[in-house]
């Protein structure tokens, strides 16, 4: 029993950290409205596989010496940054002609599933709060003297968790009214979702 109040309670914390927005939150609307459906999917599935990485080198004590060593968390940390920056940078000079073409041309210029999949993956992998916040779970969950099926449980239903999250971000940005809305606005919100990126470089840069 306890071990099941256990997993209901880090699921819920997992759930509720979806809502908080951040980098992985930004990066699926943006995903989703400036490609399609589709890529903020597997935009999703990369930020899972991203998860499960995490996971591993928690349980397996690699965490600790990267929130212990300043220079592993600093590389980490920075090249996170650089990425967020450059996604950032990248979403604020998108060309609205590209936006507006017809069908066609705005299925040849979607993100393949590769490369929808890597961007979450990355910008996932160089999350150094990404990393704390795993390493602080599974150290939890371990002091706790759970079962190890606790810990193989939640190995497996966190990434499933984000790609479930992460998906339904996506479908909901992608309704008719929402991405319509999108459409009309797109300078605007393009700007706006590159500028929230480059704001989270910063913060990201500037956390201690």
């Amino acid at each position: 029993m306890e071990s099941l109040i256990l997993i209901s309670t880090i699921l819920a914390v997992h759930i509720f950290a979806w809502f908080t927005p951040g980098p992985l939150f930004v990066l699926i609307i943006r995903n989703s409205l400036v490609y399609s459906r589709k890529s903020g999917i597997w935009t999703a599935v990369g930020i899972g596989i991203g998860n499960a990485i995490h996971i591993t080198y928690s349980v397996t004590g690699l965490a600790l010496i990267i929130s212990t060593s300043s220079f592993a968390f600093n590389i980490i940390k920075f090249l996170g940054v650089g990425y967020l920056a450059y996604l950032g940078i990248k979403t604020f000079l998108i060309k609205v002609d590209a936006q507006k073409a017809d069908s066609k041309l705005e299925q040849h210029k979607d993100l393949t599933p590769f490369q929808a999949a890597k961007i979450g993956f990355l910008t996932n992998i160089l999350s150094p709060k990404a990393s704390l916040f795993f390493a602080s779970i599974f150290a939890t969950v371990m002091a706790s003297g759970s079962p190890f099926w606790v810990v193989i449980f939640l190995w497996v239903a966190m990434p499933l968790n984000s790609v479930f999250m992460a998906s339904i971000l996506s479908v909901f940005f992608t309704q008719k009214r929402v991405r319509s809305v999108y459409m009309k606005y797109q300078p605007i919100v393009n700007k706006l979702l590159g500028a929230a990126l480059l704001v989270l470089a910063i913060i990201v840069a500037t956390h201690k």
